[in-house]
């Protein structure tokens, strides 16, 4: 993907190194850029920052908003955003509009990961605030639940050991169901006994390929 972020100050950077770190191709076009966009883009061949004053240069970014994938307006300036975002509309563009969360196509969430698990909140533009204490919260709430990190780490097993036997995915989903409802396989969860769990899973594929 191609991103094109306008702003190089604190917000134009996050969305910058988030999409750059997802690994996709950046351009931050901006008059002054944050010193990590600076590091980042001296040590990565898919971050270009473009010093540039958006208004004045109406070809350069018209080029630019051509380019990308997805525009990211991101400026404390309304007069440049909302340039920026009629010409992406114009282009037909995806937009992330740090500034205005009704003309956003593309949610930049708060994120983070907890033993491999994904967290993604957003408040689609309603209060940053309160998503990113959700977000602290429920990792809070996740590293405290041993339970759930044994379920996690035997299906993360279980998983990749069936994709391995069984090709087809409708034939594996049934047996998914089968494991998380057994009794035994529910109580070695409980007990936070990741071999005993999954000891008990491959009984329970063997019954049920046995069966068909």
């Amino acid at each position: 993907m191609k991103i094109l972020v306008v702003g190089g100050g604190a917000v134009g950077t996050r969305r910058a190194l988030w999409f750059h770190d997802a690994g996709a191709v950046v351009k931050v076009v901006a008059k002054e850029f944050s010193v990590d966009l600076e590091k980042t883009a001296a040590k990565s061949h898919r971050l270009e920052l473009i010093k540039a004053d958006v208004l004045a240069d109406e070809n350069l970014v018209e080029k630019l908003v051509n380019w990308a994938d997805i525009v990211v307006i991101a400026t404390d300036n309304p007069g440049v955003n909302e340039a920026i975002w009629k010409l992406a509309v114009r282009h037909r563009k995806l937009v992330n509009d740090a500034t205005n969360a009704e003309r956003t196509h593309i949610v930049v969430p708060y994120t983070a990961e907890v033993w491999g698990l994904r967290i993604a909140v957003t408040s689609e533009g309603k209060s940053g605030v309160a998503a990113r204490r959700a977000r602290d919260r429920i990792v809070k709430c996740l590293e405290s639940d041993e339970e759930l990190k044994t379920l996690y780490e035997t299906m993360v097993r279980v998983k990749k050991m069936l994709k391995e036997k069984i090709r087809e995915p409708k034939k594996r989903i049934p047996l998914y169901f089968a494991i998380e409802a057994d009794k035994e396989f529910k109580k070695a969860i409980k007990d936070k006994d990741v071999e005993k769990a999954m000891k008990r899973a491959m009984e329970i594929i063997e019954e049920k390929l046995g069966d068909s």
